[in-house]
């Protein structure tokens, strides 16, 4: 029997991986279906964990969710799993295991802290970048969220320009500006391809899209000064794209997460192990 496995459960696919004797294995991914049933959606996650006997079950997964019970509260995706206690259901297919579930950026900024860029670091932000903008910050070891275990000071929602941050910085922004520019409709994945190709309107997109990011978070850490800004998510991948224009605005270091497949699993694990005591809560108002 494994001492943990770990699932994070994304959009089309759940990322998987598992520990033994301290040792992490591979990522991997098995398909899901966001817009399936529940009972379809429950027994993929169930076959798998069959397939991978452990002590332990640690989940990372998007909010809002109510993370001590494990129940979805989305109404953009997995919309039949809203209300729906996974905990009740997974204890019960799972009597003799242990069932975390934890934010999945809170999990990628442990998973950083503890084996990646943020180690050893008083205070660092995590930023992921990904279809929306996520942003978490770490004290002392300790990541700081609100009481319903969400990451504290969202980025996302904070005005900027003519919307929000997440309206500029984060796959659907992006794809809308390279839209706005009378480009056909592509992934962000392509326009970094034809920026490497040498597109110049590629280019600028990608350049401007680190420009403003180093905006948002030179305003938004006014009163938060970090050591360092870890970047996570697929899109972190293109972060060589962005960095001159990030670098031009930011003086705060920024580095691409040194387990970008997979910090948020790693992350799950630690929590399954020290759960709250890994977190600084504050109340909802901070």
């Amino acid at each position: 029997m494994l001492d943990c496995v770990m699932l994070d459960i994304g959009g089309t696919f759940v990322k998987y991986s598992s520990v033994q004797d301290g040792v992490f294995a591979s990522p991997g991914m098995f398909p899901i279906d966001e817009n399936g049933s529940a009972e379809d959606i429950i027994q993929a996650l169930i076959d798998h964990l069959k397939a991978h006997p452990a002590r332990k079950i640690a989940i990372s997964m998007p909010g809002p969710a109510d993370y001590r019970q494990g129940i979805m509260l989305m109404k953009h995706k997995f919309v039949a799993l809203y209300g729906v206690c996974l905990r009740e259901k997974l204890q019960l297919a799972f009597p003799k295991s242990e069932v975390s579930f934890v934010h999945d950026g809170v999990a990628f900024m442990l998973g950083e802290a503890y084996y990646g860029a943020a180690k050893g670091c008083q205070r660092a932000a995590g930023v992921m970048l990904g279809t929306g903008l996520g942003f978490v910050l770490i004290e002392s070891g300790k990541v700081l969220t609100r009481s319903v275990l969400t990451p504290c000071m969202p980025l996302w929602n904070k005005p900027y320009r003519a919307g929000t941050a997440e309206e500029y910085v984060s796959g659907r922004g992006m794809v809308r500006r390279w839209q706005e520019k009378g480009q056909t409709k592509a992934i962000v994945k392509d326009i970094a391809i034809f920026a490497r190709t040498g597109d110049m309107q590629a280019v600028e997109l990608m350049c401007d899209t680190g420009r403003m990011l180093g905006e948002m978070l030179s305003q938004h850490l006014v009163c938060k000064p970090v050591e360092k800004v870890v970047i996570g998510g697929q899109i972190a991948k293109s972060w060589d794209l962005m960095k001159d224009g990030y670098e031009s605005v930011c003086s705060i270091p920024a580095s691409v997460a040194a387990n970008v497949e997979d910090a948020a699993l790693r992350g799950a694990f630690v929590y399954a192990n020290f759960g709250d005591s890994l977190l600084h809560i504050y109340e909802d108002t901070k």
